[in-house]
Protein backbone atom coordinates (compact mmCIF):
# COMPACT_ATOMS: atom_id res chain seq x y z
CA UNK A 1 0.00 0.00 0.00
CA UNK A 2 1.70 3.44 -0.83
CA UNK A 3 2.02 6.21 1.75
CA UNK A 4 -0.80 8.20 -0.19
CA UNK A 5 -3.40 5.41 1.16
CA UNK A 6 -1.98 5.01 4.47
CA UNK A 7 -2.11 8.84 4.73
CA UNK A 8 -5.89 9.44 3.86
CA UNK A 9 -6.71 6.43 6.67
CA UNK A 10 -4.89 7.89 9.14
CA UNK A 11 -7.23 11.21 8.25
CA UNK A 12 -10.18 9.61 8.10
CA UNK A 13 -9.58 7.81 11.36
CA UNK A 14 -8.72 10.88 13.13
CA UNK A 15 -11.84 12.71 11.43
CA UNK A 16 -14.07 9.82 12.64
CA UNK A 17 -12.87 9.90 16.14
CA UNK A 18 -13.28 13.69 16.25
CA UNK A 19 -16.75 12.83 15.46
CA UNK A 20 -17.52 10.54 17.75
CA UNK A 21 -15.88 12.40 20.72
CA UNK A 22 -17.90 15.65 19.37
CA UNK A 23 -21.29 13.21 19.85
CA UNK A 24 -20.43 12.15 23.34
CA UNK A 25 -19.34 15.78 24.25
CA UNK A 26 -22.55 17.22 22.19
CA UNK A 27 -25.16 14.36 24.07
CA UNK A 28 -23.66 15.17 27.52
CA UNK A 29 -24.14 18.53 27.54
CA UNK A 30 -27.75 17.85 25.78
CA UNK A 31 -28.06 15.64 29.10
CA UNK A 32 -27.36 18.59 31.23
CA UNK A 33 -28.52 21.23 29.47
CA UNK A 34 -31.90 22.10 31.52
CA UNK A 35 -29.17 22.13 34.79
CA UNK A 36 -27.09 24.79 32.85
CA UNK A 37 -29.33 27.04 31.66
CA UNK A 38 -30.44 29.89 34.38
CA UNK A 39 -33.69 28.67 33.97
CA UNK A 40 -33.12 25.30 34.93
CA UNK A 41 -31.50 27.14 37.78
CA UNK A 42 -34.09 28.89 38.51
CA UNK A 43 -37.08 26.55 37.94
CA UNK A 44 -34.97 23.72 40.69
CA UNK A 45 -34.23 26.86 42.93
CA UNK A 46 -30.69 25.80 43.45
CA UNK A 47 -27.62 28.04 43.76
CA UNK A 48 -29.24 29.98 46.72
CA UNK A 49 -32.44 31.49 44.84
CA UNK A 50 -35.23 32.21 46.63
CA UNK A 51 -38.87 29.93 45.99
CA UNK A 52 -40.10 32.29 43.01
CA UNK A 53 -36.54 32.77 41.10
CA UNK A 54 -37.59 32.37 37.30
CA UNK A 55 -36.14 33.19 34.00
CA UNK A 56 -36.75 33.93 30.89
CA UNK A 57 -35.18 33.25 27.06
CA UNK A 58 -34.86 36.96 25.88
CA UNK A 59 -34.30 37.97 21.99
CA UNK A 60 -32.08 40.40 20.94
CA UNK A 61 -31.32 42.42 17.61
CA UNK A 62 -28.40 44.12 17.30
CA UNK A 63 -28.31 47.02 14.27
CA UNK A 64 -24.71 47.71 13.05
CA UNK A 65 -23.95 51.09 10.72
CA UNK A 66 -21.12 50.40 8.26
CA UNK A 67 -18.58 50.71 10.74
CA UNK A 68 -19.48 47.45 13.03
CA UNK A 69 -16.09 47.32 14.31
CA UNK A 70 -16.46 50.62 16.89
CA UNK A 71 -19.35 48.69 18.13
CA UNK A 72 -19.15 47.10 21.71
CA UNK A 73 -21.61 46.19 24.74
CA UNK A 74 -22.25 44.53 27.81
CA UNK A 75 -25.36 43.49 29.58
CA UNK A 76 -25.00 43.94 33.65
CA UNK A 77 -27.31 42.17 36.34
CA UNK A 78 -28.41 43.93 39.12
CA UNK A 79 -25.37 42.83 41.29
CA UNK A 80 -23.01 44.44 38.71
CA UNK A 81 -21.78 40.83 36.61
CA UNK A 82 -21.31 40.86 33.03
CA UNK A 83 -23.93 38.60 31.66
CA UNK A 84 -23.87 38.75 28.17
CA UNK A 85 -21.37 41.36 25.84
CA UNK A 86 -20.09 42.28 22.20
CA UNK A 87 -16.84 42.79 21.42
CA UNK A 88 -14.60 43.24 18.10
CA UNK A 89 -11.15 41.24 18.29
CA UNK A 90 -10.69 40.86 14.71
CA UNK A 91 -14.34 39.71 14.27
CA UNK A 92 -17.57 40.26 15.73
CA UNK A 93 -17.58 38.20 19.20
CA UNK A 94 -20.97 37.60 21.06
CA UNK A 95 -20.83 36.16 24.51
CA UNK A 96 -23.75 35.09 26.11
CA UNK A 97 -26.08 34.93 23.19
CA UNK A 98 -27.33 32.05 21.51
CA UNK A 99 -29.02 31.09 18.37
CA UNK A 100 -27.42 33.67 16.39
CA UNK A 101 -28.30 35.23 13.05
CA UNK A 102 -26.79 37.54 10.49
CA UNK A 103 -28.59 39.18 7.60
CA UNK A 104 -26.07 41.51 5.41
CA UNK A 105 -27.56 44.78 4.43
CA UNK A 106 -26.48 45.91 0.78
CA UNK A 107 -26.68 49.75 1.82
CA UNK A 108 -23.55 51.00 1.69
CA UNK A 109 -24.05 52.82 5.38
CA UNK A 110 -25.33 49.04 6.70
CA UNK A 111 -23.60 46.48 7.97
CA UNK A 112 -26.36 44.39 8.73
CA UNK A 113 -28.28 42.78 11.64
CA UNK A 114 -27.52 40.42 14.35
CA UNK A 115 -30.29 38.88 16.12
CA UNK A 116 -29.91 36.24 18.64
CA UNK A 117 -31.14 35.22 22.44
CA UNK A 118 -29.80 35.23 25.92
CA UNK A 119 -31.07 33.16 28.68
CA UNK A 120 -31.63 35.09 31.51
CA UNK A 121 -32.66 34.85 35.72
CA UNK A 122 -35.69 37.30 36.64
CA UNK A 123 -34.31 40.76 37.14
CA UNK A 124 -33.95 44.24 36.21
CA UNK A 125 -30.47 44.91 33.73
CA UNK A 126 -28.54 47.70 32.48
CA UNK A 127 -26.75 47.90 29.32
CA UNK A 128 -23.61 49.50 28.55
CA UNK A 129 -23.44 50.61 24.93
CA UNK A 130 -19.92 52.30 23.23
CA UNK A 131 -18.14 53.07 19.97
CA UNK A 132 -14.69 53.37 20.38
CA UNK A 133 -13.77 55.95 17.50
CA UNK A 134 -16.89 58.23 19.51
CA UNK A 135 -19.31 59.50 16.39
CA UNK A 136 -21.94 57.22 17.35
CA UNK A 137 -22.81 54.15 15.38
CA UNK A 138 -24.03 55.90 12.80
CA UNK A 139 -23.39 56.35 8.88
CA UNK A 140 -25.01 58.51 6.07
CA UNK A 141 -28.66 58.51 7.63
CA UNK A 142 -28.71 55.14 9.05
CA UNK A 143 -28.71 55.19 12.56
CA UNK A 144 -27.69 51.66 14.79
CA UNK A 145 -29.17 50.41 18.33
CA UNK A 146 -29.40 47.46 20.12
CA UNK A 147 -32.63 45.86 21.82
CA UNK A 148 -32.61 43.23 24.12
CA UNK A 149 -36.11 42.18 25.84
CA UNK A 150 -38.20 45.43 26.97
CA UNK A 151 -35.04 47.66 26.18
CA UNK A 152 -33.84 49.42 23.41
CA UNK A 153 -31.47 52.36 22.81
CA UNK A 154 -29.85 53.69 19.34
CA UNK A 155 -26.34 55.90 19.37
CA UNK A 156 -26.85 58.23 16.78
CA UNK A 157 -23.49 59.98 18.47
CA UNK A 158 -21.09 60.39 20.66
CA UNK A 159 -19.14 57.26 22.28
CA UNK A 160 -21.85 55.67 24.37
CA UNK A 161 -25.42 56.00 25.77
CA UNK A 162 -27.32 52.85 28.03
CA UNK A 163 -30.53 51.46 28.74
CA UNK A 164 -32.21 48.75 31.48
CA UNK A 165 -34.68 46.23 30.73
CA UNK A 166 -36.50 43.95 33.11
CA UNK A 167 -36.87 40.16 32.72
CA UNK A 168 -39.66 38.41 34.48
CA UNK A 169 -41.46 35.23 34.23
CA UNK A 170 -43.98 33.20 35.61
CA UNK A 171 -43.43 30.74 38.61
CA UNK A 172 -43.34 27.26 37.17
CA UNK A 173 -46.40 25.95 38.56
CA UNK A 174 -45.47 22.74 40.94
CA UNK A 175 -47.08 20.21 38.32
CA UNK A 176 -44.79 21.74 35.40
CA UNK A 177 -41.61 20.83 37.33
CA UNK A 178 -42.95 17.29 38.19
CA UNK A 179 -42.90 16.97 34.18
CA UNK A 180 -40.23 18.39 33.88
CA UNK A 181 -38.44 16.10 36.39
CA UNK A 182 -40.20 13.59 34.16
CA UNK A 183 -39.10 14.44 30.80
CA UNK A 184 -35.57 14.41 32.44
CA UNK A 185 -35.83 10.85 33.47
CA UNK A 186 -36.92 9.92 30.30
CA UNK A 187 -34.10 11.40 28.84
CA UNK A 188 -31.75 9.81 30.63
CA UNK A 189 -32.74 5.95 30.17
CA UNK A 190 -33.09 6.62 26.48
CA UNK A 191 -29.24 5.71 26.33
Amino acid sequence: MCRHADLVGEIVWKIRFVEIEQRREKEFIMSKRFMLTAAGVAATGIAGLSSNASADIVGMTHSLDRWAGEHSWQVYSSGGSVVASMYVSGSLFYAGVSSISYVADSASSIFGTVTGNMDLAAGTYNVQMQDSYGDGWAWGSFVGGLAIGSGSASLPSGSGTSFDFTVGGAIPAPGALALLGLAGLTARRRK
